[in-house]
């Protein structure tokens, strides 16, 4: 009779070590997934970020150029009006 609560025990403990294996496995499985998954969404954020640092580098550079060419129109038509102004009439 001694024997008997032990085997059930024993029993009891062998049948949680099997259910503890599968879930460490499937566990296993999944974090091996996720981490493959979280690979994924890291390139694709560190793309996104390479795309709006170019975008937004080349909203700067176009800011830039568009300012530089008003200014030398600008100047253009300065020096047009100075030429038509500097004419006597005929």
């Amino acid at each position: 009779m001694a024997d008997e609560p032990d085997n059930l025990v024993l029993v009891m403990l062998r049948e949680m070590r099997g259910e503890i294996r599968e879930l460490s496995d499937r566990v296993g499985k999944f974090e091996a997934s996720f981490e493959v998954r979280m690979g994924h969404v890291e390139k694709q954020l560190d793309d996104m970020t390479k795309i709006v640092r170019y975008t937004l580098g080349q909203s700067a550079e176009t800011q830039l150029r568009q300012a530089q060419q008003e200014s030398r129109i600008d100047e253009l038509f300065e020096k047009l009006e100075k030429l038509l102004s500097d004419k006597t009439p005929v």
